[in-house]
């Protein structure tokens, strides 16, 4: 694996090649060391939970990390980052971590420098192939037979990375049955995977997975009007329209939470939800990514 920069570029067998390292390094207290790689985290977009994460991970494998902060940047001089790449690149950096509000951008900086690697934390609206990664890693962990699964995602979903990584996890890895439910505006424009409803009941009716989605006002654009309290009415996930879905139903959320808004406080913090275990399994799973990337042939 030379980049990690989308779900597609991996093949089933290889993607749970890295969720099967993951649980190796959650159950395992010592982890092999590469000292000799320097990683950059490149974050062009605020964050705290990739961000970190990602530091932990290096960190933890004894990975060099340097945290460019964006405004401080020579970017924000007038250098491109493509320059800003080859410069660090020179200094010895070999795995940049980026996310970017342009989508595919990722894509594009893998082709400047043939000794580089680079990661994906997220590119606009298009993917977090790591999020999806974590997530099934969380779901596995309660939930195995992913062919039995039915799966349901909530909230924004035409705007929404993680959704469409989720999307394209779930064809690799043959789940049942996926529902994404959103309002008529916020529905997908391209479907790679399940079926829409605008429905709340309909979609969550026997789920045994729900992943709410945060409700993203940075990403709405000017013809998409919010209301909140009819959003909350017809769409947040409450204590009662948990209740759709199965009683054991796992409750994920890729966070940051608003909480009264898209889902309660007594569900993100109630029995049925995994949240900060995903948050766990993200330093475990990123660890895994940056070895496949030093590793693979």
């Amino acid at each position: 694996m030379k980049h990690f920069l989308d779900i597609a570029q991996l093949s089933p067998d290889e993607l749970h090649a890295l969720i099967k390292r993951a649980m190796y390094f959650k159950n395992n207290v010592t982890y092999p060391q590469y000292p000799q790689c320097s990683v950059v985290n490149m974050f062009y977009e605020n964050s705290t939970r990739t961000r970190v994460s990602f530091e932990l991970a290096a960190k933890k494998l004894a990975m060099t990390v340097i945290n460019l902060e964006a405004q401080s940047s020579s970017e924000s001089k007038g250098e491109a980052i493509e320059d800003t790449i080859k410069t660090l690149s020179a200094m010895g950096i070999g795995v940049f971590i980026i996310r970017h509000v342009e989508e595919r951008l990722p894509e594009a900086l893998a082709l400047i420098d043939e000794d580089i690697h680079i990661v994906n934390a997220g590119d606009g609206t298009h993917a977090h192939p790591s999020q999806a990664l974590l997530d099934f890693m969380t779901i596995m962990e309660m939930k195995p037979n992913l062919r039995q699964l039915k799966m349901a995602i909530v909230g924004n979903i035409r705007h929404s990375r993680v959704a469409n990584s989720l999307q394209s996890l779930c064809a690799k890895f043959g789940v049942r049955d996926l529902t994404l439910i959103a309002p008529d505006i916020w529905q997908p424009e391209t479907i790679h995977f399940g079926r829409v409803t605008a429905s709340l009941k309909e979609g969550l009716l026997d789920a045994d997975v729900v992943v709410c989605l945060r409700v993203q006002r940075e990403r709405l654009l000017a013809n998409e009007h919010l209301d909140l309290e009819r959003y909350r009415r017809d769409y947040a996930l409450t204590k009662h329209s948990l209740g759709y879905a199965k009683n054991n139903a796992m409750v994920l959320h890729p966070g940051p939470i608003n909480r009264g808004v898209e889902i309660d406080s007594d569900v993100a913090d109630g029995s049925q939800s995994y949240i900060l275990q995903q948050v766990h399994n993200g330093v475990f799973i990123r660890m895994a990514i940056l070895e496949a990337l030093l590793t693979s042939s």
